[in-house]
């Protein structure tokens, strides 16, 4: 009896599954996780420090190199994967995607304070419900240029969009290289007449230079993914995010996280829009 009791404890102790070893092809120095954070750190950096703060099943290491680079070895690399990217249907033939980890208040339009278009732009608002119609602006003022970062996605609808001939002498597309992308002085150089930008990015530079709009084309919250490689490896990868997304979304300390990247007045219809993407509510 006592060698089977000896021969069960020694297959419950082999059962026990090592961490899985993830390469995290990102926009982060490799020892983020082992630093402070910083006052002003990132949405989506607090978030992933809680996610593997409760996940004993990863053992993440990260490469600082930018979006193409991280495309290619994620499309093949068994065990790479990339944090904080949008869905098209491209990538989704390319990678899988776990749940929603982060939600954002979405896209605007950014233009100086000072720039002559204001008067052009609020004329046409009213035309248009209170939102710009970014498609029927490019159309009809050859002179407005939008800064966009080469290789970010805007969201589906958008992409289609900036990918048009029709549109493409009204749109100026920087390289951001493997950190986060800077379009501000874009603005303050002039090279552009406004940026498509996130509002959380206004932490970034001066607000008080600047006016945003609402996109009719953008979505009201962009919803943030895990892509990892398509295989059994990426699979059981996508599985444990899965586990901590699940078990962290739902609660306060997620949410408030959230909610430091928000307005006080916005915040009511952010939640009711956090809860029904991210919760399903």
């Amino acid at each position: 009896m006592w060698q089977q009791v000896i021969l069960l404890s020694c297959l419950s102790f082999f059962a026990v599954a090592e961490p899985l070893d993830v390469q995290f092809q990102s926009k982060m120095p490799p020892d983020w996780l082992a630093q402070e954070p910083a006052g002003n750190e990132s949405l989506e950096l607090s978030l992933m420090r809680l996610i593997f703060a409760h996940n004993s099943g990863l053992r993440p290491d990260f490469a600082l190199v930018n979006h193409t680079k991280a495309s290619e070895l994620t499309r093949t690399s068994s065990n790479s994967c990339m944090a904080s990217i949008l869905k098209n249907p491209q990538r989704e033939a390319e990678f899988l995607f776990s749940k929603p980890f982060s939600a954002i208040e979405g896209l605007k339009l950014y233009l100086p304070a000072d720039s002559l278009f204001h008067p052009r732009l609020q004329t046409k608002l009213k035309q248009w419900g209170g939102k710009v119609r970014l498609r029927e602006l490019l159309l009809t003022e050859p002179d407005f240029i939008i800064g966009l970062d080469m290789e970010r996605s805007y969201g589906s609808d958008l992409d289609l969009l900036f990918k048009e001939n029709a549109v493409s002498r009204n749109l100026y597309f920087k390289q951001s290289g493997a950190q986060i992308a800077q379009l501000w002085p874009m603005l303050q150089q002039y090279r552009v007449s406004a940026v498509l930008e996130y509002p959380f990015m206004l932490a970034t530079t001066d607000a008080s230079k600047l006016e945003g709009y609402n996109v009719a084309e953008a979505q009201p919250l962009q919803l943030a993914y895990f892509a990892c490689n398509k295989s059994e490896t990426g699979q059981a990868i996508i599985d444990q995010l899965n586990q901590s997304i699940d078990s962290l979304a739902g609660t306060q300390a997620y949410l408030d996280l959230h909610l430091k990247t928000v307005p006080t007045e916005r915040r009511q219809d952010f939640v009711q829009n956090y809860n029904r993407l991210m919760l399903g509510d």
